[in-house]
Order: structure tokens, then C-alpha cells, then sequence
């Protein structure tokens, strides 16, 4: 996780954040959070059919049998016989500001009279002229039919009061499904009245009005007092008959008693059709809502906000929504910085996205609308740029590697010139460091851990930082006093520094590099201390591992070198003392990197060379030629001793199969009976197929790279 909150994340995140606000501001992703908006509207569990409305719908059927338009006295009849069932409001969603005889005087005198009935005008608006209600009748016996389109024709809104204004023949304020609702809710002796912020509110639900921001929506026409609307489903408003049924008294009083009652038109001829949230994304009809409907919806939302409690659409801030876009940006960069694996990334991206997507439709399903696309493209851009820096960086820091190694080639070959009158027997690797020793005036020494031909390793604590973290204080000698021989020592080591930090703090896999330092020809590096245990205190001679413990090693090594190898980075020394199972989370970390070990002479019986360790560092590095899969070699001879439980000190070659093989009795001796390793070991035979190719002789018969070698035992 040590790149999580790098300046670049950071820094792209915000960026990006604030371009796709500024593009959310200037309404340049409304449309697309809209489209959001109706899917989610028609994936939610809609509520079944609102048992307090009742729809008459007049059907294609009834128009034949009718004639359009319908007669006022028709009208008057069917009105009668709905008030004979004491319904508690009746909505007319059908123009009566002409008259149709026979029957409008008539039909217009039960209008004035009834306190039930809510016929329909229209104010005007850019496409239409105002429409005038039937004649006569007060404004608050009228209700309004207008509908607010978005800009894509779509019905999102709905639209509860309206200021009138002078000389417009449409008098009333309130909507056909506010004056319903209110004519519902009075009954039980719920009025409308003003808070001290001028929001209508009903018993105890306080309707916020809808701004002109609110949402994804950018500066829309948010005159008179409008809210969010809540849809059911099409086929789930509310019951339906139809006006011929009532007509032949073929329904139940039951029916119609104590509900609102909505007269109007289903019949396609007649084009009162409107788009809506069901019919976004579809190519045929089935989405789109008669005007009837729509004002059903819109009365079955104001009674179950009052009613039962049902929440009303609610907006988060503009701070809030910068915020929101903020943090998924922030999720896409560290994703991105943290995810190396190109599969992984990609699967880490879509669950990311998966995860933005179910928290808002969480979120909306308790009427919350907030941005879903903003925040969707902040993962993506974000993720993307930072991609595109660490692409960036990557390549400058390979190419400053390979300058690195290069130079460290050349070094090492002058030095080894310089070497060659160096007496062996002689070396020293000097006195050790003495406990409490302050190092560079900051790392103190606590005790000796390792020591070897190059030097000795230290366990020290970091009195610069925090609570003194421990570190791990690596002490490199030399023995030539040869000025040129210093200087050389210097560059190397210097260089050494520098890819070791590169490596360090781009895996967590690696311990990072702290400091490094010179001081009286003697060369420090200061490294991250991975508390743990080492692969050899672990895979120890006559210990067998299962064949799923060595799989899982193979895995968390070759993963590692994957990272290393694309660096053209050559370990050189892998061995179980190199690995360690870091306590915290159970991983592999790969320690002691580089050829820092060239500095100096080494005694005739030490194990580990500048060019590897006896047993496990393969021929052609034996012989000065290493290449990236000598790395796979000495990996595979792990594998061989964790499953063996034997040294491999003790392994020779099959003249014939250049296999691996054994002696059946060890210490080795000439007179000793050999076997091929897997002799000794219950491992499948795609086990075996795996580590015999990892530990062939001739290199290029070797997996080709480390990459390859991962997949292959992936598979297993």
C-alpha cells in the first residue's frame, strides 16, 4: 500500500475532479445521468397498485361506442353515478372548455356544485395557448394539467404549483393531482400550509421544492414549485375500468367508495402519450404513460409521502457532489497505482464500478439521487492518467536502470582487475559496530544479525522517526586502499542505491530502501525491516513440504520476479535465506538484492559469491554469464529441497536426462546408488513436468521468462 497516496494520485484526482465538475456544471452530463436515473427507475421493486385511486379509462373501444368527443351528457351520467358510489374526489383529465352537446349546461352546473369533482385547464406555455376550464367554476375548483417536460421529452417531474399569471383564463395555482390529493388527505383533516421557508407542507411531510441544480439536472426551467417524480410501474398505478363498464353499472360500489376516481383517455388514437422513466432505452411503446396515468402517479406519490411515510427524492449539495466525484477518483488512482497485474486491474476497475453502481442504486432505492457518471468517469480517468504516468515512469526508470546495471557491468570488471593481487587469506570484514553505536546520527545499532563476506548485517533503530522503527543497517567493507579502487567501490555502490530504491518503492514485496551511506570506507544501506521468518530456518534438511505449500512458494516468488525481471534485473542470489515470510499478511518478500558483494575479495570458503550460492545459482551464472532465468533456476532447486527435505549440496546431474537426481544414502559418497529427485516425493506429475523444466541444465530450455513460469504453475 505504499503508493496509495503518492502526490500524482492525488494530484490527478483533483484535477480531474474539477474538469468533470466544471463539465457536469455547463450540463454536459446530464444526459447521460438522466438515462441513469430511468434505469434505475425500472430495475427498483415498484409498489404494487395504489389502492386508494381508481382510473376510468376511456379505451378505443369506448370511442367507437361513444363517438369522440365524448358528450357532456355523458359526461354528467357517468359523474352522477361515481358520486353515488362516494368516491372522495373525482379528477376529469378531459377538456370541457367548449361545449359538446347535448348536456353542457347541465354537465357545467354539477361542476359548480360539487366539491369533489376537479375538471381541468392548462396554462399556456412556448408550444401551447393556455386552454380555459369549464365555465363559471371557481380556481379552487379547478385543477391544472400541465406537464413538465425535460429537455429529451421525457416526464421526470412533477409539477405542483403554479403562480397564474394576470388576464390567463387557467386560474388555479394548484395541480389536477395536488388538488386530488388534497381533497383525500382532508377527510382526516389534513390541510396545506407554508413553512417559514415558504415549502408546502402536508401533516408532517415538508415537500422540498425541486431547484434548478438539483440533482444531475443543470439549470432547467425550475419554475413554479416542482418535485422529483416517483413512478410505479405502468401496469401497477392503480386499479382500472372503463367508462362503458360504469356506464352498464358493471363495477362495484366498492370500487369507488372513499377513493380518488381519474377520468381520462387511454386510447392511443387520441395521442395524450407522454415518454417517461419506463419507456427510456426502448424501442417500441410500452414505457409511455397516458396523461391520466402520469396524473395518477403524481396524486399516488403526494398521498404516500403524507400517508405512509414514503420519502421524496433527495439531493446532496454541490460541495457534497464534489466531494462524491473526489473520492471515486481517488478509488481509481490508488487502484491504479496499487493493481500491477493487468487482469487484476481490469477486474479491480469493473468492481470498482460495480461497487459506485450499487451504492447509488442503494442510495436511490431511499430516494437519493446523486451523480453516478461523474464519479464513474473519475474512476476511469483518473485510473487512466495515473496509468499513464506510472507507463511514463516506468520507462524513464528502466532506462535509468539499465544505464545503472551497465555501469555497474563495467564497474565490476574493473574491479575484479584491481582485485586479482588481493591476498585471500587475509580478508577481514573489520570490527564489528558495537551495540548503541549512532550511525549517521540517526540509526542506532541494537545487535548483529548476519554476517558474511561482504560484511555484517545489523538490526538498528531509527531515532528520527516516530516510536524509533526498527531497520536493517547493512555494512559493506572494503579492504583495498587503492584510490581508484575506492572510487569505483563508490560509483558501485552509489549506483547500487539507486536501483535498490527504485525496486523498494514500487513492490511491497521488496524491503524498501531507507538511506544509503559512506562513511570511513565502509558503505551502509539502510533498509526496511520485514519482521518475519527466513525460508531456511523454515525448509530445513529432513523436512517435507506438501506439493500445495511448494505450488503457493513458486507463486509468491515468481510473482516477485516478475515485477524484477521487467526491470532487467538479475537477483543472482536466490535461496531460502532470501525469503522471507513477513508476519503481517504471510507473504514472500525477496531481500538482498544486487552485486554490492563485487566490492571485495571473498574467503575461499564461503558459500556465497558475488556470483551466487553453491547448490542453488545455476552453470552458465557459475561460470560468469547470468541471465534472467538463472533466476528460475535457483528457484526451482527450492522447490526440489522443500519437497526433498535434502541439501542441495547433494544434488548431481544425470549424464543422460540432465534431471536432477539424488543419492539414495547421504553425506554423498562414490559408492552411493543415485535416483531422480522425485523419487523421494509424492508430487503429480505436472509438478515434476514444471520444477524439471525450471532446473534444466542448458538455460534455453528453461521457461522463457518468469511470466511463463507463472502461468505454468498457475495451472497447476
Amino acid at each position: 500500500m505504499r503508493n496509495i497516496f503518492k502526490l500524482p494520485v492525488i494530484i490527478s484526482s483533483v484535477i480531474v475532479t474539477g474538469l468533470l465538475f466544471g463539465i457536469q456544471k455547463i450540463s454536459g452530463l446530464e444526459t447521460l445521468e438522466l438515462r441513469v436515473f430511468d434505469q434505475m427507475m425500472q430495475i427498483r421493486s415498484s409498489p404494487s397498485p395504489d389502492p386508494r385511486l381508481l382510473i376510468v379509462e376511456i379505451t378505443e373501444d369506448d370511442l367507437r361506442k361513444l363517438n369522440f368527443p365524448i358528450s357532456s351528457e355523458v359526461l354528467d351520467n357517468l359523474l352522477g353515478k361515481l358520486e353515488e358510489y362516494q368516491p372522495r374526489a373525482i379528477g376529469l383529465d378531459i377538456i370541457r372548455d367548449l361545449p359538446v352537446e347535448p348536456g353542457h349546461e347541465k354537465l357545467l352546473q354539477r361542476l359548480r356544485q360539487s366539491d369533489i369533482i376537479v375538471p381541468i385547464c392548462k396554462h399556456p406555455n412556448q408550444k401551447e395557448p393556455a386552454i380555459s376550464p369549464p365555465k363559471g367554476l371557481e380556481a379552487s375548483q379547478i385543477g391544472f394539467a400541465d406537464l413538465v417536460e425535460d429537455p429529451d421529452g421525457t416526464i421526470r417531474r412533477n409539477l405542483l404549483i403554479v403562480k397564474p399569471t394576470p388576464n390567463e383564463p387557467c386560474t388555479t395555482q394548484y395541480s389536477l393531482s395536488l388538488q386530488l390529493a388534497m381533497r383525500y388527505l382532508a377527510v382526516g383533516g389534513i390541510q396545506p400550509q407554508l413553512t417559514s421557508k415558504q415549502e408546502l407542507q402536508l401533516g408532517k411531510t415538508i415537500f422540498k421544492r425541486l431547484e434548478s441544480n438539483s440533482g444531475a439536472y443543470q439549470d432547467i426551467d425550475g419554475r413554479g414549485y416542482q418535485i422529483l417524480l416517483s413512478l410505479r410501474h405502468p401496469k401497477q398505478i392503480a386499479q382500472k375500468v372503463t367508462i362503458s363498464q360504469l356506464l352498464l353499472n358493471q363495477i362495484k360500489p366498492d370500487l369507488v367508495k372513499d377513493r380518488i376516481v381519474l377520468i381520462g383517455s387511454t386510447a392511443p388514437s387520441l395521442r395524450d402519450y407522454f415518454n417517461t422513466s419506463y419507456s427510456s432505452g426502448k424501442k417500441d411503446d410500452s414505457g409511455r404513460m397516458a396523461g391520466v396515468a402520469i396524473h395518477a402517479e403524481s396524486t399516488s406519490q403526494i398521498l404516500s409521502a403524507v400517508l405512509n411515510q414514503q420519502p421524496l427524492f433527495w439531493f446532496i449539495p454541490e460541495w457534497g457532489e464534489v466531494g462524491w466525484i473526489l473520492i471515486w477518483s481517488l478509488s481509481g488512482g490508488i487502484i491504479a497505482s496499487v493493481v500491477i497485474h493487468p487482469l487484476r486491474l481490469g477486474i479491480a476497475g469493473i468492481a470498482t464500478l460495480g461497487l459506485l453502481f450499487t451504492i447509488n442504486f442503494g442510495i436511490f432505492t431511499q430516494a437519493g439521487w446523486i451523480p453516478v457518471i461523474s464519479p464513474a468517469l473519475g474512476i476511469l480517468i483518473t485510473g487512466g492518467s495515473v496509468l499513464a504516468l506510472r507507463a511514463y515512469e516506468d520507462a524513464r526508470e528502466k532506462e535509468e536502470i539499465e544505464k545503472l546495471l551497465k555501469e555497474q557491468e563495467e564497474d565490476i570488471g574493473q574491479l575484479q582487475a584491481l582485485q586479482a593481487g588481493i591476498t585471500r587469506g587475509n580478508y577481514s570484514v573489520g570490527e564489528e559496530i558495537s551495540s548503541g553505536t549512532l550511525l549517521e546520527d540517526r540509526y542506532k545499532i541494537t545487535k548483529v544479525i548476519g554476517s558474511g563476506g561482504f560484511g555484517r548485517t545489523y538490526l538498528a533503530e531509527d531515532t528520527k522517526r516516530p516510536q524509533n522503527p526498527e531497520c536493517v543497517v547493512k555494512q559493506l567493507r572494503t579492504v583495498n586502499e587503492n584510490p581508484q579502487f575506492l572510487e569505483i567501490s563508490r560509483r558501485l555502490f552509489r549506483n547500487e542505491g539507486k536501483f535498490l530504491e527504485l525496486l523498494g518503492n514500487k513492490h511491497d514485496q521488496i524491503p524498501m530502501l531507507l538511506a544509503y551511506f559512506e562513511d570511513n570506507q565502509h558503505f551502509f544501506l539502510v533498509q526496511e525491516y520485514i519482521k518475519g521468518t527466513p525460508l531456511d530456518k523454515v525448509i530445513i534438511n529432513g523436512k517435507q513440504f506438501p506439493e500445495a505449500y511448494v505450488i503457493d512458494l513458486l507463486k509468491d516468488v515468481l510473482s516477485i520476479l516478475v515485477f524484477v525481471h521487467d526491470n532487467k534485473i538479475i537477483h543472482r542470489d536466490i535461496k531460502p535465506g532470501n525469503l522471507i515470510r513477513r508476519d503481517s499478511d504471510k507473504r514472500i518478500v525477496l531481500i538482498d538484492f544486487g552485486a554490492v558483494k563485487h566490492i571485495q575479495p571473498l574467503p575461499e570458503d564461503n558459500l556465497t559469491s558475488g556470483i551466487g550460492t553453491r547448490g542453488y545459482a545455476p552453470p552458465e551464472q557459475l561460470a560468469g554469464q547470468p541471465v534472467l532465468v538463472s533466476d528460475i533456476y535457483a528457484l526451482g532447486i527450492i522447490a526440489i529441497q522443500a519437497l526433498t527435505g535434502i541439501d542441495p549440496r547433494y544434488y548431481q546431474r544425470d549424464v543422460i536426462s540432465s534431471e536432477v537426481i539424488i543419492p539414495i544414502q547421504t553425506p554423498v559418497s562414490s559408492n552411493d546408488d543415485f535416483k531422480p529427485w522425485y523419487h523421494f516425493v509424492q508430487a503429480s506429475p505436472k509438478l515434476v513436468e514444471v520444477i524439471n523444466k525450471m532446473t534444466e541444465y542448458n538455460y534455453q530450455r528453461r521457461h522463457e521468462s518468469v511470466t511463463e513460469a507463472l502461468k505454468t504453475v498457475e495451472m497447476l
